[in-house]
């Protein structure tokens, strides 16, 4: 069974990748058949928003809790998981919003592609803002090593290690 880490750079930048070309690929089947994408509602960077800022608040929080040991191991998987899944999310909502933004921002004169190109600037700042929260809780989820001497004495004690 693999270990559950931190989520990797590389993982982040997949999901980027993977956002960026799944929008790509709807944007061009729009194409495809004449039709324009639906304009990203204002809701979505306000979610998004609200969620990160519950994650920082949950995540500033979580050094304390370790220190005072009031976080259970349970709590603490769930947290780590919500952690990836924040980051991850939030990788791949702001790779594919930057496709659409990119896309309506050579036509940005006329009303609908200025309001895709706003609201879309909005979400990848408030995605960025989820996967900042979901690493600040991965972060803070770690805890430090434990002294060299300590480690030796629980092996010389015949405690395993």
């Amino acid at each position: 069974m693999s270990k559950l880490s931190l989520t990797t750079p590389t993982q982040t930048a997949v999901a980027v990748g993977t956002g960026a070309i799944v929008t790509l690929v709807v944007l061009q089947v729009h194409d495809l058949l004449s039709l324009y994408p639906p304009v990203v509602p204002l809701s979505v960077p306000i979610m998004l928003t609200v969620l990160a800022v519950a994650g920082f608040v949950y995540g500033a929080r979580l050094p304390k809790r370790l220190e005072e040991h009031r976080l259970g191991s349970r709590e603490a998987f769930i947290a780590l998981v919500s952690g990836k899944s924040m980051v991850i999310t939030g990788a791949v909502l702001a790779g594919g919003h930057t496709v659409y933004v990119l896309r309506y921002l050579g036509s940005i004169e006329a009303a609908t592609p200025l309001q895709r190109v706003w609201h879309g600037a909005a979400t990848i700042v408030a995605s960025l803002l989820l996967a900042a929260a979901g690493s600040l809780i991965e972060r803070n989820l770690q805890l430090p090593d434990p002294p060299a001497e300590e480690e030796e004495e629980r092996h010389a004690e015949g405690a395993p290690g």
